[in-house]
């Protein structure tokens, strides 16, 4: 039966290609540009009917696959003069530069409406054109994401179904810090790529990826203004103002962005404990969150080339956030005494980080390229807790304490790669990263102090190789990685030595023509747990709850499969994902006094995920809809009450249905519904949810002023509710965030954009020190 799937697999992807040969070109602007976007057809000489098309992409290369002929081809773009150029096609061959003339004759009153297909496929993953399609009238990333298939934004939080949290690049740089993507405009954007199985040229850390490609600003002074009012329980201001100034081949570039609001959090536990005695608990807990952060950033490029570039980056922000709980509490037990109480919480916290990067980057005409980055992050966190309780018989306590990290991360990477056009190309790669960090709580009349140690040094290299034939595209690597870890309680004199030598081989193979496109890919990925899960500190949370680090957690181990088809308006997703190891938020009651759980991760043996997605798209004149139907099944067992042995169960179900209208007098409506069904993930079963998202858009003064009215969750039913069993424990959670919200946000450019270079060499370390929640 295996060997009937995998033939039935290699018959789908090996498809027959004779008598076709790779052409391509590269095309630039009057100014020795490159020119991205430019439509390219090829015609038949006979009659003129269109044979093949392609679009040059971010370093105006075009390429397509033609059989033996001869051809005429139209070069065209929006400003610019049409050109038409005369072509024998006998064997694979690139075509001589382009350089694009502008048009003198300037169309006014003119109003086209077309649709573009916003997707395509590669063999890395799914490409979202930004620029040129309606994806382009989002009104932040957030909702940009949420319209490409396999993504969806659960709370306040964006996920790749079946991956989890993804990791973002911009330009080929890894964002450290979630308010770097705050900072970004959707007008910024050229494109979106969603990789849903990175290969080995990216951390092995990475189990989905999203690369942002972004435009640069146009010569001389740019500068664009964004502000965002928000208003659901609360009152929320976003305010960002970013800018550059191009001077031949200079680039200066800037960016502010604050933030500032309140939001209500609500967490209901209904917990029993089956021990020696049966604890039956229940907790109520209302939140106000109050949080601020202002972030900055500025550098400077040159430009050797439109090929070859140095830059330097610095990114530094400050946020702080307060955090006020009230919780009511009763423990009652089969036997002896209950227990009534509340519990007040007002914990306060600050952040301060600084990222400086530096970058070249350099393309030679015989066909290699290099690239190089370095960077040094610092960032310390800090904050104090005051928590009070009162029992029913009025009897007070109290408990204060503080904790402290403060973390330092070096990091380098050089890339180099050679194509040699007709026998592929070879890349290499060597990865550097220390990160070093001191994690430490003092608590006041209560507990243990703590204080972690913890250094970690990464060395990692690479060797790829990619080969295309017609439209056969093979890829294929291996990366050796050698981790050495080292952590030390000071105060216990607790140790945990590791070292890991991964060997994390990768293959994909893609077919593509102009109607349909599939890839299949099998890749070793590998998760390290949060640097701040990995010491020995005890949280007190309440009397009868207690969150713990864990020193011993060990990394896990991914053998990852995934097959992607796009066939005209329908995309289809299987992936296939075994962990060793995995790393799950666990709960356990403490030893020797069973009415206290201690909430920690943990690395448990193996599980199993399988997940099928559906994507259908077909516009109908002035509507855009898009319905994604996926399917996600966790194979997992775990532990249960009295030494018994539990399965996950359901799978789960998501439907996400997209909507685009093109109103008369330039309106854009979008309508977004989103529902998940009851099912399993890990060893959590989450309740059914849905939400609908209204919004309506106006641009004004050639697009250059920009309204948007937004309206989140209407109906207030994107709440988080869940069941779990682990060991002696039942618990059952109803969560709530503010996800209802209204928002009215207003941006103006003074300069349209192109493409910018940004280029970094830390990997995911920064995103175990939760720079992406900050």
């Amino acid at each position: 039966m295996k060997k009937k799937f995998l033939a039935l697999i290699a018959s789908l992807i090996l498809l027959p290609a004779y008598g076709q040969y790779a052409v391509k070109g590269k095309i630039m602007d009057p100014e020795d540009v490159v020119m991205p976007m430019v439509n390219v057809a090829f015609l038949n000489q006979v009659d003129s009917t269109l044979v093949s098309g392609a679009v040059s992409d971010s370093c105006g290369i075009y390429s397509t696959s033609l059989a033996e002929g001869n051809y005429i081809i139209r070069y065209s773009y929006l400003g610019y003069k049409t050109l038409y150029k005369k072509m024998q096609v006998n064997t694979d061959c690139t075509l001589p530069m382009v350089r694009m003339e502008a048009s003198q004759t300037t169309l006014k009153e003119v109003e086209v409406t077309a649709y573009r297909k916003p997707f395509k496929l590669d063999r890395d993953g799914l490409l979202a054109d930004v620029e040129n399609t309606i994806l382009a009238k989002q009104t932040n990333l957030n909702d940009l994401l949420c319209k490409i298939p396999g993504i969806q934004q659960r709370g306040n939080s964006i996920e790749v179904i079946g991956k989890g949290s993804p990791v973002y690049y911009i330009n080929g740089r890894e964002v450290m810090d979630q308010t770097e993507l705050d900072n970004l405009s959707v007008d910024e954007i050229r494109s979106v790529k969603l990789i849903m199985n990175p290969s080995i040229r990216y951390n092995s850390e990475q189990r989905a990826v999203i690369e942002i490609k972004t435009k640069r600003l146009g010569d001389g002074f740019a500068f664009n203004v964004k502000g965002n009012l928000q208003q659901g329980n609360h009152f929320k201001q976003n305010y960002l103002i970013n800018g550059s100034y191009n001077y031949k081949n200079w680039d200066f570039f800037f960016s502010y962005n604050y933030n500032r609001g309140k939001n209500n959090s609500a967490l209901d536990v209904y917990q029993q404990t089956q021990s020696d005695t049966v604890w039956n608990l229940t907790q109520l807990s209302a939140k106000q969150i109050f949080d601020k952060s202002h972030t900055y950033m500025g550098g400077v490029s040159f430009h050797f080339s439109p090929e070859s570039e140095i830059g330097l980056k610095y990114v530094g922000k400050h946020s702080q956030n307060s955090t006020f709980s009230d919780d009511t509490l009763s423990m009652i037990p089969d036997r002896g005494t209950s227990t009534f109480m509340k519990n007040h919480r007002d914990v306060s916290g600050k952040s301060i980080s600084h990222h400086l990067n530096l970058y070249y980057v350099n393309d030679w005409e015989n066909g290699w390229k290099i690239n190089t980055y370095g960077d040094y992050i610092r960032k310390t966190d800090q904050g104090d807790g005051y928590i009070c309780e009162w029992e029913s018989d009025r009897s007070e306590t109290s408990l204060n304490y503080y904790n402290k990290a403060v973390w330092d991360l070096f990091a380098a990477k050089l890339r180099l790669s050679y194509d040699t056009e007709k026998a592929g190309s070879i890349s290499f790669g060597y990865d550097f990263s220390h990160t070093s960090g001191t994690n430490y709580i003092e608590n006041v009349r209560a507990l243990n102090n703590g204080r972690t140690k913890n250094m970690e040094l990464k060395n990692s290299l690479f060797l790829a190789y990619d080969f295309s034939w017609k439209n056969l595209s093979i890829g294929t690597g291996v990366r050796y990685e050698y981790l050495l870890s080292d952590l030390k309680e000071t105060y216990t004199g607790k140790r945990q030595n590791q070292n890991y030598h991964n060997f994390l081989p990768s293959v994909s193979l893609s077919y593509n023509t102009q109607t349909l496109q599939q890839s299949f890919s099998y890749s070793i990925h590998t998760e390290r747990p949060p640097f701040g899960e990995m010491n020995d500190n005890a949280v007190y949370t309440d009397r009868f709850t207690y969150r713990k680090g864990n020193l011993y957690l060990k990394q896990a181990i991914t053998h990852d499969l995934n097959y992607m088809l796009f066939y005209k308006f329908l995309l289809v997703n299987l992936n296939y994902n075994n962990i060793h190891h995995p790393l799950i938020w666990a709960f356990y009651s403490m030893p020797g006094n069973s009415a206290v759980t201690v909430n920690s991760m943990d690395n448990f043996d193996k599980m199993h995920n399988l997940t099928g997605m559906v994507n259908i798209q077909y516009p109908v004149k002035w509507w855009m809809p898009s319905l994604t139907l996926t399917c996600m099944k966790t194979f997992f067992n775990y532990p249960g009450p009295n030494e018994s042995i539990l399965k996950a169960g359901r799978p789960l179900v998501m439907l996400n249905f997209n909507n685009s209208f093109t109103l008369p007098s330039g309106f854009l409506l979008s309508a977004d519904f989103n529902y998940g069904s009851r099912g399993y993930y890990q060893l959590y079963e989450a309740k059914s949810y849905t939400s609908f998202n209204l919004s309506l858009k106006k641009s004004f003064l050639k697009d250059k002023l920009q309204l948007s009215l937004d309206a989140y969750d209407i109906f207030n039913k994107n709440n988080t509710r869940a069941s779990a069993r682990l060991n002696d424990i039942i618990m059952h959670s109803i969560g709530k965030e503010e996800t209802r919200k209204v928002g009215f946000t207003i941006t103006y450019r003074f300069r349209t954009e192109k493409k910018m270079n940004n280029q970094s060499a830390a990997e995911t370390e920064m995103s175990r020190l939760n720079m992406d929640n900050q």
